[in-house]
């Protein structure tokens, strides 16, 4: 701009307005990027570093596979070849030279590992399968049309290249409730058929199902919300509770539930924005899950709530709703607690110590530790998001190391007695392993009856 000494103040006083408009505009908005990206980020709960454009990865949730999670070529069996031929023809591998890499199961244990099938809910896609202990698929629920963007085109995260099943419930009669992620929930028969589907509330993480039907799950709404962050969009977490027919009966705020509690001041621990709290788990505390004259801190008919950003476990009640017991001392980065049948909590601790993960058992009411699994060299465990754990029956542990798309399963005292790594496998040289969201056993009196 040439601009003479007389007339310099009318050169730079619209330079300076610019300037401020622009400078306001990044302001106001600056939630709206870091929310962008942190929800790429916690839709797959974390990609790897090594990806810096989430365009060279296939759609769908992957992970570099682990190296030492490899064997030779020559020693896959004919069922890994014909799946890795499946994978070609549905266009999950864009390359041929395949590197070798160990796939289904690889440790078995007959007779300790606890009897029952496995829903493997994989994110290379659309469905989940059922899985017996040699990991022979024996059912599959898929539907083309159950997807995200199909069922709710209006979803707010339109532009993430995710589309698959992240949490299910299987019914008796072999129904399932499946929580898409980023959309709803929806209810398929043994068939895959359509039974009913939830409007759009931004379903993420988790599900479960209380003895009436009801349906329980992590909502989510991106908005500017001045009541805790003044101008800034949040990603904001909801106890959404849905009948048995998927209508929407409750809505309830974690971030109201914290402040109507002694707990609020755990709210300080929020970053600046984005996704303020990443509430990742929700289970109802049923009444036969607490033992008889049980005398800790925790209630039937309320709810188990984790939330990653800030470390934090915590049961509310849905009345009164507000928190009445928290914890934040054993784990760094949490998923999946759990209530036991002795009314202690298992866990999965996801980044609590030098890139290690470990699922505790430790008691409410005191934060006493009772058990532990960490792996070691031989066997390391680690995910750096995401994961699952299961007590079993017969006292084992059911882990899923959602990264390395890995689920195995061990007895007390720490040995591994079943191992399952995810056969869905994509890159030039199959280094993707598809993350492998949860792993669920299932008793074979609850299948028997339909499959």
């Amino acid at each position: 701009m040439n601009c003479s000494k007389k007339n310099i103040a009318k050169c730079v006083i619209p330079i300076i307005i610019l300037l401020i408009v622009i400078s306001l505009t990044g302001y106001k908005y600056r939630g709206l990027v870091r929310l962008k990206m942190l929800n790429f980020l916690h839709s797959f709960d974390d990609l790897p570093a090594s990806v810096e454009d989430e365009n060279e990865m296939p759609l769908g949730a992957w992970w570099p596979a682990r190296e030492s999670a490899t064997v030779a070529d020559s020693n896959m069996t004919d069922a890994q070849r014909e799946q890795l031929e499946l994978l070609r023809s549905l266009g999950y591998l864009s390359g041929y030279n395949e590197a070798p890499v160990q796939m289904g199961v690889t440790v078995l244990d007959t007779s300790r590992v606890c009897p029952g099938y496995n829903i493997i809910i994989s994110g290379h896609g659309p469905g989940i399968s059922l899985i017996d202990a040699r990991g022979n698929i024996v059912h599959d629920w898929f539907n083309s049309e159950v997807s995200l963007y199909g069922l709710w085109p209006h979803a707010q995260d339109q532009e993430l290249p995710i589309d698959f099943w992240r949490r299910a419930y299987l019914d008796d009669n072999g129904d399932l409730t499946v929580m898409i992620e980023g959309g709803g929930v929806v209810k398929v028969d043994k068939d895959s058929n359509v039974l009913w589907v939830s409007e759009y509330n931004g379903a993420h993480h988790d599900i479960d199902v209380d003895e009436e039907g009801n349906v329980y799950t992590i909502g989510r709404d991106i908005h500017i919300n001045d009541k805790y962050f003044p101008g800034k969009y949040i990603s904001e977490d909801y106890i959404c509770i849905l009948d048995s027919l998927g209508n929407r009966i409750s809505w309830i705020s974690t971030l109201d539930v914290l402040e109507n509690s002694s707990f609020a001041p755990v709210l300080k621990r929020m970053p600046d924005g984005g996704d303020v709290l990443h509430c990742n788990t929700i289970e109802i505390i049923r009444p036969d899950m607490l033992p008889e004259n049980y005398s800790g801190p925790l209630r039937s008919g309320t709810v188990l709530l984790s939330h990653r950003s800030i470390d934090l476990v915590c049961a509310v009640d849905l009345e009164s709703e507000s928190v009445y017991w928290a914890d934040s001392d054993l784990w760094r980065m949490q998923h999946q607690p759990t209530v036991l049948s002795d009314g202690t909590i298992l866990i999965l601790d996801n980044q609590g110590l030098f890139e290690k993960s470990t699922v505790l058992q430790f008691d409410p009411a005191t934060d006493q530790v009772l058990w532990q699994y960490r792996g070691d060299e031989e066997n390391p465990f680690y995910t750096v998001g995401s994961g699952s754990c299961q007590r079993l029956p017969n006292g084992n542990t059911l882990i899923t190391e959602s990264m390395m798309g890995r689920a195995f399963e061990v007895t007390p005292g720490g040995d591994i007695v079943w191992e399952f790594y995810n056969p869905y496998r994509a890159g030039e040289n199959l280094e993707l392993i598809a993350t492998l969201f949860e792993t669920v056993r299932v008793p074979v009196e609850t299948v028997e009856g339909w499959l």
